[in-house]
């Protein structure tokens, strides 16, 4: 077997091999080895049927046809291996001569850019200590509280406390603004999740009443576009209903689970949060070795791969909007953008996140950190019984492929981030 190698640009190359007459009888007999074993064939035995059985049964063609794809695959792996050759993917197979005494096609190979990484040792970070303040705890309750609140209609003015649906609009100089208009709209007076006076302006309405008044939005409200301005409010009560909270007790406690107890169940709340803190944090620390090493590493992305990012950033941006029921291109005419617009202001970001990606990579690499055929299954088949499951044990329409290569990323970052970890954290 020869090869040679044409570079195209930084990040590619061409790779032409050629194989001879006894490379390929070697992978013609290495093929039908296999389909022995595969095929069944009456008469035989499995495993135990003639060479010349096999090939009639399964047809030269398609005996031609798996040697070829064998002889293709084993080969550009070994010379890969060989050079190696740090590979993103292989495209553009051309095979350019097949006969028996020849094979010789050409691929084109993308090429992971070179990448210096600083000394691991380098780079600490400091762990930030996880504590649940009992407030959170109570908080925690209340939302628990809240969930299982018993509703009733009354025709009595709203106070606090009231869960009230309203019809609103609201108006800046006579014109609605932006997300300005709602119908049946949920409020609980109290909880101060609107503009502040909102809630306090709904006391002592009753169903069907109407009331118009205006607010001044505050200067370092959400929403930059009213911060610091007047707005005009107009506002139909649809319905007020009485909220009657739980009690904490022992037996409301049992209701949600098996706890005996309501020192139980706050203890479980406790350490609920304590475990979503410990994630944010090692997601901070993470995060935080990650833009140290970055900041440290030589690493130059081609303008391909930051353009393909920026693709795959839009892509994801357009699913979200159609998850919240918008059209992309109607989004980008309320802001009065275009892709272009929004690709350059995203640009830094998704060099980051290749940087990010390639400084993984070569970490993995270079502590020779992989991910076995086995793990990979055992993760897909969680997957899978986790998809059956949520179908109610329905096969799900899934493409395997496609998982297993998400899986074996996932699970080969992870492994390298627990490396770092080891590495950047103090003992």
């Amino acid at each position: 077997m020869t090869s040679t190698n044409k570079k195209i640009d930084t990040d590619h190359l061409e790779l032409a091999i050629e194989l001879g007459r006894e490379e390929l009888a070697e992978y013609v007999k290495l093929t039908e080895d296999a389909l022995i074993q595969e095929v069944n064939i009456d008469g035989f035995r499995p495993g135990k049927a003639p060479r010349e059985k096999v090939r009639q049964h399964v047809g030269e063609a398609q005996v031609l046809e798996s040697a070829l794809q064998t002889a293709v695959q084993r080969s550009l792996d070994k010379i890969i291996a060989e050079q190696k050759l740090d590979v993103i993917e292989a495209t553009d197979l051309a095979v350019k001569e097949n006969t028996p005494d020849k094979l010789v096609y050409t691929v084109k190979l993308q090429i992971f850019p070179e990448v210096k990484l600083p000394d691991l040792a380098s780079i600490k970070v400091g762990r930030h200590e996880v504590v649940v303040e009992t407030k959170e705890v109570d908080e925690a309750l209340e939302t628990i509280k809240a969930s299982r609140a018993v509703l009733t209609d009354t025709a009595e003015p709203a106070v606090k406390g009231d869960k009230l649906e309203v019809d609103f609009e609201v108006k800046e100089n006579g014109a609605l603004i932006e997300g300005g208009e709602s119908v049946n709209h949920p409020v609980v007076i109290g909880k101060e999740n609107f503009i502040p006076g909102f809630e306090d302006q709904l006391i002592g309405l009753k169903k069907d009443d109407c009331k118009e008044f205006s607010l001044t939005a505050p200067k370092d409200f959400a929403n930059k576009t009213v911060a610091g301005k007047k707005l005009d409010f107009v506002v139909t009560v649809k319905d007020v209903k009485k909220v009657t909270l739980p009690e904490l007790t022992d037996d409301f406690a049992k209701t949600l689970g098996k706890f005996e107890n309501l020192d139980q169940l706050m203890l479980n709340i406790r350490d609920g949060l304590t475990e979503e803190k410990k994630e944010k944090e090692n997601q901070r620390l993470r995060l935080e070795i990650m833009n140290a090493l970055i900041d440290k590493a030589e690493c130059k992305p081609s303008l391909a791969m930051v353009d393909e990012q920026l693709t795959a950033m839009m892509q994801n941006f357009d699913h979200d909007l159609h998850q919240h029921d918008m059209e992309l291109s109607l989004y980008l005419a309320k802001i009065d953008k275009t892709q272009e617009d929004l690709k350059k202001e995203w640009r830094p970001e998704a060099e980051r996140q290749v940087k990010m990606a390639l400084v993984l990579h070569a970490i993995a690499r270079d502590n020779k950190i992989e991910i076995t055929r086995e793990e990979t299954d055992q993760a897909l088949e969680s997957l899978i019984q986790s998809a059956m499951l949520r179908d109610g044990g329905a096969t799900p329409n899934l493409d395997l492929e496609r998982m297993r290569t998400s899986i074996q990323s996932r699970l080969l970052n992870e492994k390298t981030f627990q490396l770092l970890e080891k590495n950047c954290l103090p003992e």
